[in-house]
């Protein structure tokens, strides 16, 4: 997949970036000791649309 700082839904080219918040952390099925990772988020500033979610520490899972 080709990583683009473009909207995939309106084209918009006006993106930031940001985390989940509150409990939103993603945990590994079957690990019950493990922390997980945060979850980072591309947003468009125009339509609102969320994208590109990817854990943070990959490495957790």
């Amino acid at each position: 997949m080709i990583r683009t700082d473009k909207c995939p839904d309106c084209g918009s080219l006006n993106i930031g970036k940001g985390y989940w918040s509150g409990y939103a952390v993603l945990s590994p099925v079957g690990k019950l000791f493990s922390m997980g990772s945060k979850v980072t988020v591309r947003v468009c500033k125009e339509c609102g649309y969320l994208f590109d979610l990817r854990a943070e520490k990959p490495e957790k899972f």
